[in-house]
């Protein structure tokens, strides 16, 4: 033996070297295990119907994926309340669950975004996205992009939160941004119609138009007179406060359009007559009378002719939930009434849905033309709450025992809401995009349910509190007695 190693110093500094050693082995090991589980892991859910999982359906969308995703929430974490901690909660749940299930090659990344302490970062999104992205969701892939708020996340019964529709919502976001297909619209035009390119506040949609390019959808003007049909590539049709009446073919194509093709359809209507239109109004069960309709209450501006529209259904409709669960009225101009043709045929195809009211103390006045003061007339009069707007839409392959989506059709009794002067009020703005991202509604295509939201709440008295510690630290308080004891012991 090498007599240096029986030096005592010596000694001490090998063992003490040794003990270093030992320590940063250990560390390396700790890092390197921890390095390997972060990059090759597993995960495996045991939560009830598996709820900490993405269904089957999600997956497969996300694995094959070509392009980068990347999702950001845009909330207020400045409140410290328990519902905005459990909104934060449920959110970066689902966002693990999709950078999970990415692939390398396409990676789905998600981040919260504070736009009250992360100014720098919020302007980069604005700059980007647009402003007025507070309290949403943003699913980007390249240059698409779709803003969800996050109101539309959460079915509301009773002012609580019942359920969670996160993973329908983000997997059909993600199918729409990567898809790469431009979804056109077009607005006609040749009969007096409002025009996307005017900027003038009562017959203008320019901001119409820049509210639907910013989610992606492609705008342009058709004129039906000089074409023989509908083109191919249009996804929907929008006939906005038509004047003049529409020649026979025009009528032909949008009934071919609507009907053979299964086309997606909206209009805007003004006072007078419905311009030809009603015989397509007749196939799809609606009617629009000739009306204005007056309100006795304090949703009607009598120097203005304008009306506040706050009642809805009450099984209300998809287009407004937004509008109901925020609590957000809707100003139209001259509203006339739009509501169900009794008199039409009936067709098992065909479902008609009521989307918004006028108030309880409201009436559809027939001979408001004459003007001065009107009254309710029940002879000629129609007693309100009346429909302010229709959906009808058809299903298609009924023959066959199979449900095929088909067309669908949206008639608004008023077009003022959605002009330059009036879309950014209230919530006329949410009605007329609502209603677009209905027409496609892409999260229908995708069949994942909801998840119920539970909550568990444990109250507990003073004098169960304590008696519930008592019993948590004794255990730790006998344990400490017996190491005291031993320690006692070996010292003597």
């Amino acid at each position: 033996m090498n007599p240096r190693f029986e030096d005592f110093k010596v000694t001490t500094r090998v063992r003490r070297l040794n003990l270093w050693l030992q320590i940063l082995l250990g560390i390396l090991l700790y890092a390197g295990l921890n390095f390997l589980a972060a990059r090759h892991y597993s995960r495996w859910d045991v939560s009830e119907n598996r709820r900490n999982s993405l269904s089957p359906e999600s997956v497969a969308y996300v694995k094959n994926l070509r392009e980068p995703v990347e999702i950001y929430a845009v909330v207020s974490m400045g409140r410290n309340d328990a519902e905005s901690a459990a909104i934060v909660r449920d959110f970066n749940t689902l966002f693990r669950q999709y950078e999970y299930a990415s692939n390398k090659s396409a990676p789905i990344t998600a981040r919260f975004i504070n736009a009250h302490i992360e100014n720098k970062r919020a302007e980069e999104l604005a700059a980007r996205f647009g402003n007025d992205l507070e309290e949403c969701v943003i699913v980007a892939s390249g240059n698409r992009f779709k803003r969800i708020p996050i109101l539309e996340f959460y079915s509301v019964e009773d002012g609580a939160r019942k359920d969670f529709k996160g993973e329908s919502l983000i997997s059909s976001a993600i199918l729409n941004v990567s898809t790469g297909k431009d979804t056109k619209i077009y607005f006609l035009k040749g009969h007096g119609e409002m025009s996307i390119k005017s900027p003038n506040g009562s017959r203008g949609l320019s901001e119409y138009a820049s509210a639907l390019a910013a989610r992606n959808y492609k705008v342009e003007e058709l004129d039906l007179s000089e074409t023989k049909d509908v083109p191919e590539d249009a996804d929907m049709l929008v006939i906005a406060g038509a004047k003049s009446t529409f020649l026979p073919r025009e009528i032909d194509a949008l009934r071919k359009y609507l009907l053979k093709e299964n086309g997606r359809g909206v209009v805007f209507l003004e006072m007078g007559s419905l311009l030809g239109l009603e015989d397509i109004f007749y196939e799809w069960g609606i009617m629009s009378d000739d009306m204005l309709i007056l309100d006795s209450g304090g949703d009607y501006e009598s120097a203005s002719g304008d009306l506040i529209a706050r009642s809805f259904p009450r099984k209300p409709h998809p287009i407004v939930k937004y509008l109901i669960d925020s609590g957000t009225p809707v100003q139209f101009g001259s509203a006339r009434p739009v509501r169900p043709d009794m008199g039409s045929p009936i067709d098992e195809t065909l479902k008609i849905f009521p989307i918004i009211l006028s108030s309880p103390t409201s009436w559809a006045e027939r001979s408001y033309v004459r003007g001065g003061l009107q009254k309710y007339d029940e002879s000629s009069d129609l007693i309100g709450p009346l429909p302010l707007a229709m959906v009808a839409t058809r299903s298609a392959g009924g023959d066959l025992g199979l449900n095929i989506p088909g067309g669908k059709l949206a008639v608004f009794g008023d077009e003022n809401f959605i002009a330059n002067k009036w879309f950014n009020r209230l919530g006329n703005s949410k009605l007329a995009l609502n209603v677009v991202d209905w027409m496609f509604e892409e999260n229908n295509m995708l069949n994942i349910p909801p998840r119920p939201l539970k909550t568990f709440s444990l109250t507990l008295s003073q004098g169960d509190t304590i008696s519930l510690a008592w019993r948590f630290l004794l255990v730790p308080a006998v344990a400490l007695l017996l190491c005291i004891a031993v320690f006692v012991a070996r010292r003597r």
